[in-house]
């Protein structure tokens, strides 16, 4: 993919939600990275928004920031519609990209995108922090202590005050099926992505979601949902839920003890419970930075794309699990006749 790249990897940011806030604050924490620049449909908006993030440079073009030479990767956090269209200008123009979750509306999206990075010779990676995050290695590692794991079952369920929109009858973008968002999407993306991480590719599966029709037009989006999943000797489930707020932990089952954490994409509190009742707790030692701040997990991913990209490296299993979760978000969303832009393209079987 090319010959080491010197110095720091410097980023520019497509988005100026509270996401990308976080993922710059995660930026000034990693070595060998740095914040290059912002872009916005507003010159004005990204001005301020690059100022106020210590960067001089700001861009309300796509095509100026896409000709950028001092721009080496672009973190793409725009609306989900917007990222297989915005990845693809950026690869074209030499930039990799690191693309928020969700990387694509779709498997079949995903996988133009990184065809293209492949073949323009840069990286492509979704920025899923829990598959980066060392607690999931922690839990991995844990999980050989549990016996023959027979039942998995991750959560993810928090209340979105957007909601109250849609109970007036109003439009708001994370209910919308055209910007490619809803619950799976938004939350739902999570436990379906710790599932692969930990078991791999599913057998079969089988998941039914309580949805909505925003226009009146059969454009339905998911509210909440809960699937399960069939694997050789094990059963799994996920649930998730924008409107309403799941506290249950997560839990991995085995036939000698459980495994139990909560926050499925930060994963914290994590305990062994032996079959006899004895508790054992994991301390969080795979997430100690050698720092005295408070860790924000997005850094993990930051520094593995980073070395990605200075080592020209292809980040293969990181993005075999992105493909194989959105193949099963695919086909949990649509059969529930949820479809978004570009689905006609990519017809699931």
């Amino acid at each position: 993919m090319g010959t080491d790249k010197q110095g720091a990897v410097r980023f520019a940011t497509i988005g100026t939600s509270m996401i990308t806030g976080q993922f710059l604050e995660a930026l000034e924490v990693v070595d060998g990275a740095e914040l290059a620049g912002c872009y916005s449909r507003d010159a004005q908006k990204a001005a301020d928004y690059a100022h106020a993030h210590g960067a001089e440079k700001s861009w309300s073009s796509l095509d100026d920031l896409a000709r950028d030479p001092d721009v080496d990767a672009v973190y793409i956090a725009s609306p989900n519609a917007c990222h297989e269209e915005q990845a693809l200008e950026m690869i074209a123009a030499g930039k990799s990209v690191l693309v928020e979750k969700p990387f694509c509306l779709s498997q079949g999206a995903a996988e133009r995108v990184m065809e293209a990075a492949k073949e323009r010779g840069v990286v492509a990676m979704e920025a899923m922090r829990l598959a980066h995050d060392p607690a999931y290695l922690q839990i991995r590692e844990a999980c050989g202590q549990l016996g023959r794991i027979r039942r998995a079952s991750f959560h993810y369920g928090k209340y979105s005050s957007r909601y109250d929109l849609v109970l007036k009858h109003e439009h708001t973008n994370i209910f919308d099926p055209k910007l490619g968002t809803g619950a799976l999407m938004d939350l739902g993306i999570y436990p379906v992505n710790a599932l692969v991480l930990l078991f791999g590719e599913p057998d079969d599966l089988s998941g039914f979601a309580d949805t909505i029709d925003v226009t009146g037009d059969d454009d339905l989006i998911d509210l909440c949902g809960t699937a399960i999943f069939d694997y050789p000797s094990m059963i799994a489930d996920v649930a998730y839920s924008k409107v309403t707020t799941d506290p249950s932990p997560c839990t991995i089952e085995g036939e000698k003890a459980t495994l139990v954490f909560s926050n499925v994409s930060s994963p914290e509190d994590a305990r062994i419970v032996a079959i006899d009742g004895t508790v054992t707790e994991l301390p969080a030692r795979h997430r100690d930075n050698g720092t005295d701040h408070e860790v924000n997990n997005m850094e993990f991913e930051i520094r593995d794309f980073t070395g990605h990209v200075k080592a020209n490296h292809w980040p293969e299993q990181a993005n075999h699990n992105t493909l194989v979760a959105l193949g099963i978000m695919d086909a949990l969303r649509l059969s529930e006749g949820i479809e978004f832009p570009g689905d006609e393209r990519d017809p699931v079987a």
